[in-house]
């Protein structure tokens, strides 16, 4: 089994009987969508037959893309239809890092601030004697 992108591989977790290289592959898919919104059947032909002959699989496609509606890259605008937020994955998940990286470094920030130990001016002038 090769490596895969952390972002695909907690895809996978929604989905259990896709392999993170045919999310891969549909994910691939749904960035080349140029029409919009798009069905589950417009996705399926660009996909290889292998994945869309199994009804289960196919079942399981639908399941990733409600996944990728719950965390806000597809919206969906009727029942079988859905509509990108944004080109791609990427540039959804770009500007989103960049804030998770702004929130981690925030709650760190204070964290460290906290641990800081000040000792008042009399505690300080007892060590220098001492010292």
């Amino acid at each position: 089994m090769g490596r895969f992108h952390p972002i695909v591989t907690m895809l996978s977790w929604k989905t259990r009987l896709l392999r993170p290289e045919e999310i891969e592959m549909i994910l691939a898919a749904i960035a080349n969508m140029h029409a919009q919104p798009f069905t589950l059947t417009q996705v399926a032909e660009l996909l290889p037959p292998e994945i869309t002959r199994d009804k289960k699989k196919r079942r399981s496609i639908s399941n990733l893309l409600q996944a990728l509606v719950q965390i806000g890259y597809l919206s969906k605008p009727s029942e079988r239809k859905w509509l990108k937020n944004s080109q791609s994955l990427s540039h959804f998940l770009s500007p989103l890092l960049i804030e998770l990286g702004e929130v981690e470094r925030r709650v760190f920030g204070q964290t460290r601030e906290e641990r800081v130990i000040r000792l008042n001016p009399v505690e300080q002038g007892k060590m220098r004697k001492n010292g």
